[in-house]
């Protein structure tokens, strides 16, 4: 199993200390770091994602379950309304963020915050976020991480003006935490509340085209 080079500052210590403790027959406290050491390897996988490869489809950005979804009138990184899909990822979930299409990264905001449990309402507008502005060729999007109460700590793989590719990693958030993206009124949404989706894999919406 691949796992996030993030990870190893977790996984090493307790490695470390499970090697110390076998050593000195501490049989307990040996099996209790291999279990840590375990979990954090599981929670910081990284599997390997077979990206669909329609230029019209929008990529699920993370997986977890969309909790919510929304209609606003006005954004404003966006000329008209917006689709807004909330993804919650529990602790059991892969971290890793995904590019949803093709583009140029034209813009990042990272934002401190407060701590709200990812699902609720406030943790949107008022918990830490990092937002990532993509410019593609048939639509634009911006997904926003957002940590929750475990999660406290972002991490960006990409930088302003980069060139990403669908399914490419973006970042990687800590221990639970949630997913919005933001998408145009050019795009149909293929996913209802409720439903679980992968990272690069599920195709979450797709780009209308010009007969709707």
């Amino acid at each position: 199993m691949k796992v996030a080079k993030e990870g190893l500052t977790f996984i090493i210590p307790f490695v470390g200390l499970a090697v110390l403790f076998l050593v000195f027959g501490q049989w307990f406290l040996f099996g209790a770091c291999l279990i840590i050491a375990s979990s954090f390897c599981f929670f910081f996988r990284d599997p390997k994602r077979n990206v669909p490869q329609n230029e019209n489809s929008i990529l699920a950005p993370a997986d977890g379950k969309v909790i919510k979804i929304q209609n606003i009138e006005s954004h404003p990184s966006f000329p008209s309304s917006v689709k807004i899909v909330s993804i919650f990822l529990s602790l059991f979930d892969v971290h890793i963020t995904r590019a949803s299409i093709a583009g140029v990264v034209e813009g990042i905001e990272y934002i401190p915050g407060e701590f709200f449990r990812a699902y609720k309402d406030e943790a949107d507008l008022k918990n830490e976020s990092n937002s990532i502005f993509i410019k593609g060729d048939k639509t634009n999007l911006l997904i926003k991480q957002i940590v929750g109460f475990a999660a406290r700590r972002i991490k960006c793989f990409v930088k302003k003006n980069e060139r990403v590719e669908k399914g490419q990693k973006l970042g990687l958030m800590y221990f639970g935490s949630r997913i919005d993206i933001f998408l145009g009124e050019e795009v149909r949404l293929k996913i209802q509340l409720n439903q679980k989706v992968r990272a690069g894999e599920t195709e979450i919406g797709e780009v209308k085209n010009e007969n709707g």
